[in-house]
């Protein structure tokens, strides 16, 4: 990319691999085996992680700010 992104529009897309990283976080939950009930792995797998590293590096990007004094995110199992 030659031409640096405009804030708005990165502000968009850091939105969207937040929303991703939630989506992954939903369909890539543990079953009553220990297993991810999207693609059979151990629990978590390497889906579920991704999803979780996007959500830690994104989510403040697109204006979610911290609440000083409470921990910066929670992924939920």
């Amino acid at each position: 990319m030659d031409t640096p992104m405009v804030e708005q529009e990165f502000l968009r897309y850091a939105e969207a691999q937040a929303a991703y990283g939630r989506h992954l976080l939903v369909v890539h939950r543990r079953d009553g085996t220990g297993r991810c009930t999207s693609c059979g792995r151990v629990h978590p797998c390497d889906r579920r992680a991704h999803g979780g590293r996007l959500i830690v590096h994104y989510q403040d990007w697109a204006g979610h700010e911290p609440v000083p004094g409470q921990p910066r995110h929670r992924i939920p199992e």
